[in-house]
C-alpha cells in the first residue's frame, strides 16, 4: 500500500514520523556512515538484472564500487512516494533521493559535446542556465536559435544510455553523456 492511499490523518502520522527518523539521523550520522561503509563492502550481487550488473561494472571501473550499495526493490517502488521510497532504501533522507533525466537540444546540428564538463546547478534544472553555460563553453558562438532543450524521447534516452524511462543512472551510460548536477546535491550531508 502507498503511503498517499492511506486517510489524510495516518498520512499526516506517518509524514511527522519521517520528520522524526530525519531528525534521528542527525544524531547518529556518523554512525551511519560507518554501517554505509560496512554494507558497501559486504554486498555481492549475484542474481540481478543485466542493467544493474552493467551499473555495477562501471562502478568498479570507476573505483568507487566500496561507496555504493545496489538494492533490489519492489516492481511497484516508483509508484511509491518518494519518502516511502528513500525508507525502502536506506537514504538518510527524501532530499537524498536524486532523478537522473536526459534532456536533449533538439536544434543541434552536430554531435560533438567536446569542451563539455561537469557542472553544478541547483535544481530545479533551468534551460535557461544551461542554454547559457553551453554556449559559453564554445565562447558563444553558436547563435540562441541552435538551442532548445527538452526532455528526451524515451527511445532516445534509451539508445543514449541503455536504460529505460525511470531507470537511467548517471552511472554506466552507453554514450558519454554530459553530466549537469544540482548544486543541491553537492551540499547533501548525512543530517
Amino acid at each position: 500500500m502507498n503511503v498517499n492511499e492511506l486517510p489524510l490523518d495516518e498520512q499526516d502520522a506517518i509524514r511527522k514520523l519521517q520528520s522524526d527518523i530525519s531528525s534521528l539521523y542527525a544524531t547518529v550520522s556518523e554512525e551511519y556512515k560507518e554501517e554505509w561503509t560496512a554494507e558497501c563492502k559486504k554486498r555481492s550481487y549475484t542474481d540481478c538484472p543485466d542493467v544493474v550488473r552493467k551499473v555495477e561494472k562501471s562502478c568498479k571501473e570507476l573505483n568507487i564500487l566500496d561507496q555504493c550499495q545496489i538494492i533490489p526493490v519492489e516492481s511497484d517502488y516508483y509508484e511509491w512516494e518518494l519518502q516511502q521510497r528513500a525508507f525502502r532504501v536506506n537514504a538518510p533522507s527524501k532530499e537524498h533521493m536524486c532523478k537522473s533525466v536526459i534532456l536533449e537540444n533538439t536544434r543541434c546540428t552536430h554531435e560533438d559535446i567536446s569542451g563539455t564538463k561537469k557542472k553544478e546547478y541547483v535544481k530545479p534544472v533551468n534551460t535557461q542556465k544551461l542554454l547559457n553555460y553551453c554556449r559559453a563553453l564554445k565562447n558563444k558562438e553558436i547563435s540562441k536559435k541552435y538551442y532548445n532543450y527538452r526532455l528526451a524521447d524515451p527511445g532516445v534516452s534509451l539508445r543514449l544510455t541503455g536504460f529505460d524511462k525511470g531507470g537511467v543512472s548517471p552511472i554506466g551510460m552507453n554514450k558519454p553523456i554530459p553530466i549537469i548536477l544540482a548544486e543541491s546535491i553537492t551540499n547533501l550531508k548525512v543530517k
